[in-house]
């Protein structure tokens, strides 16, 4: 949609302001820019300078916000054998999603694929600014960083795996759920899509998917290098060694 990035996107940044003023809380999600359209030339460091501060989640994927971000980097990890995630660390994460925080977002949750979900958030401050979905307990998702990985699923087709993924994250954060518990549901219902070819049809209820986490559904092993991280067994999510403290890279 053409008008989203031209002009720097202003016409984005607007519109996300009067949603803004009205109480609400905003999340934004991305789409891979052809390179060679009009889009792909568009520069979206400056697009992302504008938007971000009314954007209070911000779900893109890896190689969306690489391409975005630092396109020199993402060009020569494409270039490389493998997917882009396994050439990143744990501190490639965290710089690019305090980076993202640095221009002006609450949450910056960023999709990996097959290798599940990171989880970077903001301060207290920038939390309680989220609107009328902010978190209940905003103290207990202040300044986070959790990687989960995904569950382990027969895979049928993967048309629509982020966009199920972000909705188990909102659905969690509209329940007033901890971090812990809204990246189990983000990946659980990411995987519970990929078990069907179709988008929707593998979705069942919140409840039925929050019993089949309940029953010990098991996850696929990291294969990611997080030096420094610890596994937490009762929430099955990795722990990054800046959870908890507040860096802002702009």
């Amino acid at each position: 949609m053409k008008r989203m990035y031209a002009d720097g996107g202003t016409e984005l940044a607007g519109m996300l302001h009067e949603v803004k003023r009205m109480g609400l809380t905003t999340s934004l999600d991305m789409a891979m820019p052809d390179p060679a359209s009009e889009a792909g030339r568009a520069d979206w460091i400056a697009i992302l300078e504008q938007v971000l501060p009314r954007v209070d989640v911000f779900m893109p994927s890896m190689e969306e916000i690489l391409y975005m971000l630092d396109r020199p980097f993402y060009e020569r990890l494409v270039s490389a054998k493998g997917d882009i995630a396994e050439h990143l660390d744990g501190e490639d994460l965290r710089a690019l999603a305090d980076r993202m925080i640095g221009m002006g977002a609450a949450i910056v949750a960023v999709k990996l694929g097959e290798h599940g979900l990171y989880l970077r958030t903001a301060g207290e401050c920038r939390l309680r600014s989220m609107g009328s979905c902010a978190p209940e307990n905003v103290g207990a998702w202040a300044g986070r960083e959790l990687l989960a990985t995904c569950y382990q699923v027969e895979v049928a087709g993967t048309t629509g795996a982020g966009d199920c993924t972000i909705a188990g994250f909102l659905a969690g954060l509209l329940k007033g759920l901890s971090p812990e518990s809204v990246m189990r549901a983000a990946v659980a219902v990411g995987a519970c899509n990929v078990e069907r070819q179709d988008a929707v049809s593998g979705i069942p209820s919140w409840e039925a998917v929050q019993r089949r986490i309940e029953a010990g559904w098991p996850k696929r092993a990291n294969r990611l290098r997080l030096d420094g991280w610890r596994l937490d067994p009762d929430a099955e999510l990795w722990v990054g060694p800046n959870d908890g403290k507040i860096t802002v890279t702009v």
